[in-house]
């Protein structure tokens, strides 16, 4: 398989996107990433389908790693990176990630498409429907700490299954159930997002080692030269997006994201 000038200038627009959108929503990207490899750079370079849904989850994990840990710089600069919270969720976040890319890599591809589209529509839901006092600035306290480690644990499961990074899962559980304002939420969430991403796409590697009908330059059940094309620049935009974040009101910051949210569910379920 031969990569074209036009393949590698859709994996840069791919990173410019998906950085910009990590850093302003504090997910890593993984929302975007999926659909665009899935639908429209893969298909472009004849991979065969039987592998190319693992591979997009695969891939844009890969490719969340360095948006998020450019991400989390630029949070963690203006404050919005609570650490403490954020290893509390790591800590059963890792193991979670491991087994959620382990179970995925037993199903079918259609299903986790399906699957995918059925859990962004959930979750833009619950997002629209949030009430708004969970999000205005004022004395923040600590989250406890036992319903932090289930989320961190629930986040990496579905962070490991879905190829998301997590911060899909972590912002509203995070802003639902665990009280932290929606800025703090982003934050912590993207800092979160490189841990699960790192252990999510070790998970991918392993279980598609010697899987057939790979193209050229993957190992496993990631492309290693989209991650690298369209990685660089996301960890560039990741820093614009994340403070363009911080200047924008958390109501319309939060509808934003759940709108886009149901777009792309309804999309890919159709």
């Amino acid at each position: 398989m031969e990569v074209s000038f036009y393949n590698i200038l859709q994996f840069a627009l791919i990173g410019v996107v998906v950085g910009f959108l990590g850093g302003f929503l504090g997910v890593g990207g993984g929302i975007i990433l999926i659909p665009l490899l899935c639908y429209w750079a893969f298909p472009s370079m004849n991979i065969s389908p039987e592998v190319i849904v693992h591979l997009s989850f695969g891939t844009s994990l890969a490719i969340i790693i360095p948006t998020s840990l450019s991400g989390s710089f630029a949070h963690s600069r203006v404050g919005n990176v609570l650490w403490r919270v954020v290893f509390q969720l790591a800590i059963p976040g890792i193991p979670g990630s491991l087994l959620g890319s382990t179970l995925a890599a037993y199903l079918k591809g259609p299903l986790l498409i399906k699957l995918f589209a059925l859990l962004l529509i959930v979750l833009s839901v619950l997002m629209l429907f949030q009430k708004k006092e969970v999000e205005e600035s004022g004395e923040f306290l600590s989250p406890p700490f036992f319903p932090t480690l289930f989320v961190g644990f629930l986040v990496g499961v579905f962070s490991g299954f879905f190829g998301l990074g997590g911060g899909v899962i972590a912002i509203p559980l995070m802003t639902r159930f665990l009280g932290i304002p929606i800025h703090r939420a982003l934050g912590i969430s993207i800092a979160f997002v490189f841990f699960a991403s790192l252990v999510g796409t070790a998970g991918y590697i392993f279980n598609g080692l010697g899987q057939p009908n790979l193209p050229s330059f993957t190992l496993g059940y990631v492309h290693l030269l989209g991650w690298l094309l369209a990685g660089v620049p996301s960890i560039f935009l990741g820093q614009w997006g994340a403070g363009l974040a911080h200047r924008t009101r958390p109501l319309r910051l939060r509808r934003v994201f759940a709108v886009l949210l149901l777009l792309v569910g309804i999309r890919m379920l159709l």
